[in-house]
């Protein structure tokens, strides 16, 4: 047996693995992740996207409205809170992808029907943990420069309290706003604060109703005075970019009014990776990408060639 052939065979195989979550399986995406093609200056703070600029922004419909929005993680699954789809049948919802008007009608823009939803096992809607649910689509969605996945969190990038980051949504410009709302996708930029330091908010704004903020919480503050996730924004996207990349940590969850001094509450996708990877066992962090194939495989596809 000639080894050096043989090592080389493995590594060109371990190389390959990489390759196996190409289109059809429905559980990569692959390095696409978190890097649209469409790149611009971003001028926050309830301002009008470019189209493009956030490709896995999708709209939920249910029974022909818009439900809520939500984040496209694989070309078959997108992640939204479990608040927007209690008590409806995936037989009523359609998902938009390369949405960016709700007027819509793009052509960058696909339609898919959903086929599974699969909310938290632990959710219960008179209570806030666990928001947190999974859309498994009809079909495979093809990747272009207008639907492209977030990347989910890896354990090696770290967003620490005062991180900037951007939550995206067609809701509310203002509370309690008597306005229309945008047709547009409106982006705001919100900084991430602690636990402790958003629970003593709540406890000081809510008093005696206060009920506790659960730790699969993330809490962000608005940086521009008036601007924040608002009504109509729920199950949408909570980004950070880090490593040039757009990184999906939390989605838009509750909280009380907008834009008044008091933070938002994000469903913590990082808290959740361990329920998103018992769905869907072949997605993993960082680049989304599938897991690779065991080194034994390797080791035993690689035998089988060498001993013909």
């Amino acid at each position: 047996m000639d080894w050096f052939h043989l090592i080389r065979a493995l590594f060109l195989l371990n190389l390959g693995n990489y390759g196996f979550a190409q289109e059809g399986d429905g559980n990569e995406p692959t390095d696409v992740c978190g890097k649209p093609v469409v790149v611009s200056s971003r001028i926050v703070g309830g301002q009008d996207t470019k189209k493009g600029q956030n490709p896995w922004q999708v709209v939920v419909w249910h029974s022909g409205i818009k439900n809520c929005g939500g984040t496209l993680i694989s070309s078959s699954f997108v992640l939204t809170v479990a608040h927007c789809v209690e008590r409806v049948n995936a037989s009523s919802v359609i998902v938009i992808l390369g949405a960016y008007k709700i007027t819509g009608n793009l052509k960058e823009e696909v339609s898919v029907p959903v086929k599974r939803i699969i909310k938290h096992h632990l959710y219960n809607e008179a209570k806030f943990p666990y928001d947190i649910a999974l859309l498994e689509l009809s079909r495979n969605v093809p990747f272009t420069d207008f639907i492209l996945p977030a990347c989910l969190p890896a354990p090696s990038v770290e967003f620490r309290p005062g991180h900037s980051c951007i939550v995206t949504g067609w809701g509310d410009t203002e509370y309690n706003s008597t306005k229309p709302r945008p047709d547009i996708l409106q982006e705001v930029e919100v900084r991430l604060i602690t636990l402790e330091d958003c629970r003593d908010l709540y406890k000081s704004a809510l008093k005696d109703k206060y009920i506790g903020i659960t730790d699969d919480i993330i809490c962000a503050m608005n940086i521009h005075k008036g601007r924040d996730s608002c009504q109509g924004d729920g199950g949408g996207p909570l980004v950070c970019y880090e490593n040039d990349r757009w990184y999906l940590i939390g989605l838009v969850s509750y909280g009380i009014g907008c834009g008044i001094g008091i933070p938002k509450l994000y469903s913590s996708v990082p808290a959740h990776m361990e329920w998103i990877r018992s769905i869907i066992p072949a997605v993993r962090s960082g680049s989304n990408r599938m897991e690779s194939m065991p080194n034994m495989a390797l080791v035993i596809l690689a035998l089988m060639y060498f001993t013909q």
